[in-house]
């Protein structure tokens, strides 16, 4: 039997070995947790895209509203319906402006009478004026006498060149008459489907271009021709231009992809509450008639735009890549009168992080394109991006055993 000296060596040579156990599978994690991640670098394809959300319209989209206010009396189409250009889609009561057009018409004829006496006088005092002249030269008649005729000769002309542009004015006034009249029916100006049906038979129209109700009637939209209408950022409308090619999903329709072309990008912004930094830009849709067919004008949509494409190109992980503040000489040298932002990576040379300051070209979700900086092979720090912001240039440092691609194949391996 043991002795009770014999079972203290025991069992602390026990714990002596749980101990080390723990302290190597605790030391190693600790020492796996201090070290760098790192990664390879190597060539391969690089597409540069911008993501935005926005909706689903038609390319030529109309708002109809009316140039004369009245009750509608009648609207002649439903929301949904086809049209043709030409059809008759809404009327507007026309007794008011038939009533003005008659009082116009009137006018008209009265300012024609009142020319028509004028210019026979007009041309009675032109006709006898020279008679007048005739007895003053002989002094029949007195330089008053003479003087008065005159005058008169004078103010007939006048009163007739009045009573003309009186005439041209009123015809002027019932030509608008007319043209009014002829506005309180309104038909449709395109071929398409009314999208929007906002007027109710007995509301009064409303003329003008403004929100409020009446001002539109209804919208026609001319549905063979598609576009997803996407709001892009700021930052990246820059590298947004007409002819890039561009994917469009709408969340009305899991799973369809429609191809498409940018065909307008925005000079300005709106500045309306949270979109004064967004631009609009415009994609035209292409595909099959029956998948386009399913669109309707409101539809939420994302977009992707293919904005470069680089193939086989020098490329870092997105992770590798840093920002440094330049010096206030290197401003100076180059003219700035602030220093500007640099980009570097850490490269691991023999135990040691070494700064290289690079030129970074387009970029993906997972990699920058290196112009200038770095070769093929070269192993750069990934991580983490705490300490990779702290690290000085010379510092000693740690790498974990697998690189970054290494593992995320060990990973896809699991799976």
């Amino acid at each position: 039997m043991a002795s009770r000296k014999t079972k203290v060596w025991l069992g602390a040579a026990g714990i002596l070995v749980v101990l080390m156990v723990f302290g190597i599978a605790f030391g190693g994690a600790k020492d796996e947790d201090s070290a760098f991640s790192w990664d390879t670098m190597g060539r391969g394809d690089i597409r540069e895209t911008i993501s935005a959300s926005g909706e689903i319209r038609a390319k030529t989209q109309i708002n109809i509203g009316t140039s004369v206010a009245g009750e509608i009396k009648a609207i002649h189409v439903k929301d949904g319906q086809d049209v043709k250009a030409g059809d008759l889609l809404v009327t507007i009561d026309q007794e008011r402006l038939k009533q003005a057009l008659a009082q116009a018409q009137g006018a008209v004829d009265g300012a024609r009478q009142d020319a028509s006496r004028l210019e026979a006088t007009k041309r009675r005092s032109q006709d006898s004026f020279p008679r007048y002249e005739s007895l003053r030269q002989q002094g029949l008649i007195s330089d008053e006498d003479f003087r008065q005729q005159k005058l008169a000769n004078e103010s007939a002309v006048l009163s007739y060149s009045a009573a003309k542009a009186n005439v041209a004015q009123s015809e002027a006034n019932l030509k608008g008459m007319r043209d009014g009249l002829s506005k309180a029916t309104l038909r449709a100006p395109i071929r398409g489907r009314v999208t929007s049906l906002k007027a109710e038979m007995g509301e009064t129209a409303i003329p003008g271009m403004s929100n409020l109700p009446g001002a539109t009637l209804m919208i026609i939209s001319d549905m063979s021709e598609m576009q997803a209408e996407i709001k892009v950022n700021e930052s990246e409308v820059v590298r947004t231009k007409v002819g890039q090619t561009s994917q469009v999903t709408v969340e009305s329709l899991p799973g369809k992809v429609f191809q498409g072309t940018v065909i307008e990008v925005a000079t300005g912004t709106e500045k309306v509450g949270t979109d004064a930094n967004l631009y609009k830009v415009k994609v035209l849709l292409a595909g099959n008639r029956e998948d386009l067919d399913k669109l309707r004008p409101g539809m939420s949509a994302r977009a992707v735009i293919l904005t470069q494409e680089a193939k086989a190109v020098l490329r870092a992980p997105l992770q590798a890549v840093l920002e440094r503040e330049g010096s206030l000489e290197e401003a100076q040298k180059k003219g700035l009168l602030a220093p500007m932002t640099r980009n570097i990576v850490m490269v691991f040379k023999v135990g040691k992080a070494e700064e290289r300051t690079v030129q970074v070209g387009i970029a993906n979700t997972q990699f920058f394109e290196l112009k200038e900086g770095l070769a093929e092979g070269d192993k750069v720090l990934t991580g983490p991006i705490r300490k990779l912001k702290e690290l000085k240039d010379k510092a000693s440092v740690n790498l974990r055993a697998r690189s970054d691609s290494e593992l995320a194949k060990a990973k896809d391996t699991k799976k």
